[in-house]
């Protein structure tokens, strides 16, 4: 929601006084002042935390760092000119909860910064820094710029630019064919960003705020009409906030259908797709349409992925809806499995979730298989196999209530197993047991949502059961696929892996693996990139709380993450460079030293 001005008069109104009163100190661009926050200091009337003023005289057009870091407290750094108006506040841009304001002076004189704490209750140490900010080559504040298709151009939103309906504008034009298919990325790590791409005419054609990685956005484009467009890069807010942002222009290369053409998917196939202008329009804004032929009893699994838009499915029979998905599978992707209730042409209507005409590219997966086991028997599956099921009336009931469906298969003493338990329809819950009954693992979410994994070392050899049920809910009913794989390479203690893209790996932290800086158990494995592109890390786990660590060949770090993923896994999300190499730490999070199996995988972005 975009706040307003009010609010920032308010602010000052209720500050005015407090500010006024307080002798301030001063600080000067290249410098850094220390200072501690007490009992006996002024007390903003706003956030009820203890007060420090700092002066800074500046010039019009100088471009600044504020940086407030304490050790002690929440930190809260904002900037007012020598009439009170705040020109930006920051909380916790910096490392942790540090805060960082980047912005451009608008005029000569005497600024106030104001240093306290987000938290009512915070005292303590603090250290104020003012450095100069290196701006990138940009075009002239308020001047108009040309970007071509395949260009990234850096860009300043400051004063100068145009605020026609609050925050600052840059405005940037590109020329564009008939039918030519465009995407527009903006990126800052200093703002919120804000794209409005304008028509030849002047009419507003699209928007985006968070389509792109966290606050970045991006707006994808079908030119209907040929000529000079307009693209506004600007922030997502009323208030002007200066800041630095890098656009590109890309056309997009692809085998997409034509806007508004339904295209015909067969099974075992993954397509690509595109929401974009000129699509049909439903309920929840743009859509595609994707036939295919099924037959009653078949089981019918599809997979709508997008890294750039949540997607919903909607699978028809005629105009009858069969079912329907939002977040099925990993993330904001959907997954629908139900069973084709007769024969025929079905459609899949996928759209995104919301009612917007946001959209971009995304993958579309079918698979279609037989009927699921029967009611009540005890089935075979093998290492590598993936299997349907259903939980129904007639399944064996547990002694709890609800049904369960088992699964045998034959391990080997040591052998590392990865069984999955997916379900549109319930909240998977999977047992492991010994030729004995005894159980050797159990898992509710580990896959991610309610999907259940269970990544086992077996004790001995002998045949196994696979529990495949719901969590928690009596008599649940519905499909669902489950899989188990065998380690093929489980990172042995101490020993680096070499990780390939979309091949996950089975691993353990166990006595003998590396350690890192607090002492916990890590395996260490390699990924030297095929390509350039946006990749993801998965670490998953049931038996401690994942944590990754991502480190370049020269031992920097790059990026950690505890809980990115679903419920304690870890994920994240990066740019890899073609042929460079990087090192993942597969770690626990804490310093008690956790040991068990976990899951590893590295995929590019669909």
């Amino acid at each position: 929601m975009r706040t307003t001005r009010v609010h920032a008069f308010l602010a000052l109104a209720l500050l005015a006084g407090p500010l006024a009163a307080q002798q301030p100190r001063a600080i000067a661009i290249g410098q850094s002042a220390s200072g501690v926050l007490t009992a006996t200091d002024p007390v903003s009337r706003t956030r009820h935390a203890p007060y420090h003023v700092w002066s800074l005289d500046g010039r019009r057009g100088q471009r600044i760092v504020i940086d407030l870091m304490s050790p002690d407290f929440d930190a809260f750094v904002s900037l007012r000119d020598d009439g009170g108006y705040v020109l930006g506040s920051d909380d916790d841009s910096g490392e942790d909860r540090n805060a960082r304001l980047r912005t451009v002076l608008p005029r000569d004189g005497r600024y106030r910064i104001v240093v306290t704490a987000f938290s009512d209750s915070a005292r303590g140490r603090y250290t104020l820094a003012v450095t100069g900010w290196e701006a990138p080559e940009a075009p002239p504040a308020g001047a108009v710029a040309e970007i071509r298709p395949g260009e990234t151009k850096d860009g300043i939103l400051e004063p100068g630019d145009s605020t026609s309906d609050g925050p600052f504008e840059d405005h940037w034009t590109f020329m564009a064919a008939a039918g030519q298919r465009l995407r527009l990325d903006m990126h800052s790590s200093d703002m919120d960003s804000y794209l409005i791409v304008l028509g030849p005419d002047g009419a507003k054609i699209a928007s985006d705020d968070d389509s792109g990685e966290g606050n970045d956005a991006s707006v994808g484009l079908r030119i209907a009409v040929a000529g000079r467009y307009t693209a506004i890069a600007t922030t997502y807010n009323e208030n002007p906030q200066a800041g630095a942002y890098r656009l590109s222009l890309a056309e997009e290369t692809g085998n997409f259908a034509d806007p508004g053409a339904a295209v015909a998917i067969n099974p075992g196939e993954t397509r690509e797709g595109r929401l974009e202008g000129g699509d049909l329009t439903g309920r929840r804004g743009l859509e595609d349409h994707w036939t295919f032929q099924g037959r009653a009893g078949q089981l019918a699994r599809v997979d709508v992925m997008s890294p750039g838009f949540d997607t919903y499915a909607v699978l028809r029979f005629g105009t009858t809806p069969v079912d329907s998905n939002d977040d099925g599978g990993e993330g904001t992707n959907s997954r629908l499995m139900t069973v084709l209730p007769s024969t025929g042409t079905y459609t899949l209507v996928v759209s995104a979730y919301g009612s917007s005409n946001s959209g971009g590219r995304y993958s579309v997966a079918l698979q279609l298989s037989d009927a699921p086991a029967g009611a009540g028997h005890v089935e075979a599956i093998r290492p590598g196999q993936r299997v349907s099921g259903r939980l129904e009336a007639g399944d064996r009931p547990r002694s709890g209530g609800g049904y369960q469906d088992t699964w045998e298969f034959d391990g080997r003493a040591e052998q590392d197993v990865m069984i999955e338990m997916h379900s549109a329809d319930f909240d998977s819950y999977l047992e492991l047991r010994d030729a004995d009954n005894a159980l050797v693992q159990e898992n509710d979410d580990g896959a991610g949502g309610r999907d259940a994994l269970i990544v086992a070392h077996l004790p001995r050899a002998g045949r196994y059961r696979i529990i495949a049920r719901s969590f928690g809910e009596h008599e649940a009913t519905g499909v669902y696929d489950l899989s188990l794989s065998l380690a093929t390479e489980v990172a042995q203690p101490g020993r680096v892996v070499q990780l390939a893209p979309d091949q996950p790996v089975l691993g353990r932290l166990e006595a003998g693996d590396s350690v890192v800086g607090d002492s916990t158990f890590a395996d260490v494995f390699t990924f030297r990139a095929p390509r350039d592109g946006d990749v993801t890390i998965d670490l998953r786990s049931g038996d401690f709380d994942a944590y990754l660590i991502v480190k370049d060949a020269e031992g920097s770090t790059l990026a950690t993450d505890d809980d990115g993923g679903e419920g304690t896994n870890a994920r994240v999300a990066m740019h890899v460079q073609r042929g460079q190499a990087y090192r993942i730490y597969a770690n626990s999070y804490g310093a008690d030293r956790a040991a068990g199996m976990y899951r590893l995988s590295v995929r590019y972005g669909q």
